[in-house]
């Protein structure tokens, strides 16, 4: 049997799939500057159709269905969305068009250079100076985002017209990541959000978090603060960090004077896991250590912890 491809899977719920003009592109973000843009783009739809829908050269100009991708290692391919291109369209109404306009030009704003290639490095052009496609997210394999896993081939040009691309991998519904390790553990609330809410999906972040007390630091990239935290007994950092998945600050008052200020507050937060224990481990141990850490970063003078 000949292994499944791209377009094979494109034919299940498009026969006509020869007719229809065809783009895929490859998107390679990590090492080239965009720090953490992979993860934004991948729980964000109005920031992914404004990213897929704008270029600096007219690549699109034919294409009638962009399916785009992330790059993961090797020559692998992350199926991010479809999108059906309604043509150019100007750079005002670009602006009104994108619901999600405003947070990529700030996004790029952020950025000091960006690398393309060599020693080459340019600081990104704002999205004033591009072009524009009016994208609109198609339902074609929706029940495959952020699960298809392709293999690009040799060829490393990021845009293409070949769709008979192998298929490598198809993650369970829900799929975030693969649990990395506690000590890589380095994760945006979105994606802790999407872990929790889909443990199936998830199993060994389920199996390992619910099965382990330990001390966590959350850091609020809008302030530079810290928080230290720790959880024990019952399911563990599971339980705890399901909390903060559901409200943004758990029922800590330092983290809920920030949502007073801001709704949308809890997006500022990344979780790393600073140290982990069996839950046999005693209670006081695991806060003994939360202690000591709180002193090592001093997050009681100028982070988040109150106590």
């Amino acid at each position: 049997m000949s292994d499944l491809t791209l377009q094979d899977l494109i034919r299940l719920e498009e026969p006509n799939v020869d007719n229809i003009k065809f783009r895929i592109a490859r998107h390679v973000m990590k090492g080239r500057g965009w720090d953490g843009f992979d993860e934004l783009i991948r729980f964000d739809d109005d920031l992914l159709t404004i990213f897929a829908g704008n270029m600096s050269e007219d690549r699109y100009k034919d294409a009638e269905i962009v399916l785009t991708f992330v790059a993961l290692p090797s020559s692998k391919a992350l199926f991010r969305s479809a999108f059906k291109n309604n043509g150019r369209i100007s750079a005002r109404k670009a602006k009104t068009h994108y619901a999600g306009y405003e947070k990529y030009n700030n996004y790029l704003k952020s950025l000091r250079d960006v690398y393309f290639g060599g020693e080459k490095y340019i600081k990104p052009p704002l999205l004033s100076k591009q072009l524009f496609y009016g994208f609109e997210q198609s339902d074609l394999l929706k029940s495959y985002r952020n699960r298809l896993v392709i293999d690009w081939g040799k060829s490393q040009t990021y845009i293409q017209k070949k769709l008979d691309k192998e298929v490598t991998e198809i993650y369970p519904k829900g799929f975030v990541s693969i649990f990395p390790g506690w000590d890589k553990v380095h994760i945006s609330h979105k994606e802790l959000t999407e872990i929790i809410n889909n443990p199936d999906g998830n199993k060994d972040w389920y199996e390992y978090l619910s099965r382990h007390s330990g001390v966590y630091v959350i850091f609020d990239s809008s302030s530079g603060m810290q928080y230290v935290g720790s959880a024990y007994g019952g399911n563990g950092i599971w339980t705890r960090w399901e909390g903060y998945a559901r409200t943004g600050h758990n029922g800590n008052k330092a983290l809920k004077a920030l949502a007073r200020k801001n709704s949308d507050f809890a997006n500022n937060f990344t979780y790393s896991l600073h140290h982990v224990f069996p839950r046999t481990v005693s209670r006081n141990d695991v806060l003994r250590y939360e202690s000591l850490l709180k002193n090592k970063l001093g997050s009681r003078a100028f982070g988040l912890n109150e106590n």
